[in-house]
């Protein structure tokens, strides 16, 4: 390896980083407002010091090598720790203060949203909040795409861009109109699920996935609807619409006043919820409050029963 010295310049690992990110120098380009020429000689420095290619290119565009992969999850580290030095040394002796973005799926914010909104806002007062909902397949692609620092997610593995820590895992159920479901079975099998005419997301969404490989190995789905509003999607099921396959955080209320009923599956169906969070944010000093800070309220909602995971 030559010049190791030179991996830490951060112009160029920012360079590469948007080079991944945006998928062609072009993009890129744009983004950062950095001619092609100039972001293709950061690259070629990057791939002398290193002694390997980091990026392949094609004509639609470039894409990491195996070792511009593992650069890339270094650069996220080595960024994200250079902008945290540089947060941190802006607000030493101060409470935290900046913008945090948060994204939380349709189903989880029921329980989680206004406790963790009131904590936030008393234990970490200078922080601005943007808190946005939507199910979970949008709020990972906008993690990706940076538009949020940190989301409930669901199924999610760390890549290079974001970092997963778990939180809990979580039962899903079929749930329906009581008066529809007062006749149905104590528990929901792959060879009886076809009986139920389903309202679900669309496949971008991993509950639809998991409801079809649930559902393989007896007679499939009977498909009612599609729709990814999860409101409505809740007020149609409660409605006698159509059935869903939702965990009992989604519909709390509803379960309250006896207007739907949730059955259980067998096997059971469940699903592991995370914290993502954008691997360049993770050494932020208020980033990493506000995480620590959803992972207590979060603890104690699950606790409480609150958040009921099962």
């Amino acid at each position: 390896m030559k010049h190791a010295q030179h991996l830490l310049n951060l112009p160029r690992l920012a360079a590469f980083v948007a080079i991944c990110e945006e998928g062609s120098l072009s993009r890129a380009s744009q983004r950062l407002g950095i001619a092609q020429p100039a972001l293709s000689t950061m690259i070629k420095k990057i791939e002398y010091d290193l002694g390997v290619s980091v990026l392949t290119r094609h004509a639609r565009g470039s894409v990491p090598t195996p070792a511009g992969r593992v650069l890339l999850k270094s650069a996220y580290e080595m960024l994200g720790i250079a902008e945290a030095t540089l947060d941190e040394i802006g607000t030493v002796n101060d409470d935290p203060e900046g913008e945090v973005a948060i994204g939380l799926p349709a189903a989880t914010s029921m329980v989680l949203a206004v406790p963790l909104i009131k904590h936030l806002r008393k234990s970490l007062p200078k922080v601005s909040l943007r808190v946005v909902e939507t199910f979970s397949g949008y709020l990972w692609s906008w993690l990706q795409d940076g538009n949020i620092d940190v989301a409930v997610t669901f199924d999610r593995v760390s890549i290079p861009e974001i970092v997963c820590q778990p939180l809990c895992r979580e039962d899903l159920f079929l749930i329906g109109n009581s008066k529809l479901l007062i006749n149905a079975p104590d528990t929901i099998t792959p060879d009886n699920l076809y009986k139920f005419p389903l309202i679900l997301p669309s496949r971008i969404h991993g509950i639809r996935g998991k409801a079809e490989a649930f559902a393989a190995s007896g007679k499939g789905l009977d498909i009612r609807m599609e729709i990814d509003a999860s409101t409505h999607l809740v007020k149609l099921i409660a409605a006698g619409e159509g059935f869903g396959l939702l965990a009992k955080c989604a519909v709390t209320d509803e379960l309250a006043q006896n207007t739907v009923r949730a059955i259980p599956l067998a096997p059971c169906l469940s699903r592991q919820v995370s914290l993502g969070i954008r691997r360049i944010k993770i050494q932020n000093p208020v980033v990493a409050r506000v995480v620590e800070e959803m992972k207590l309220v979060s603890t104690d909602l699950i606790r409480s029963g609150t958040w009921p995971t099962s």
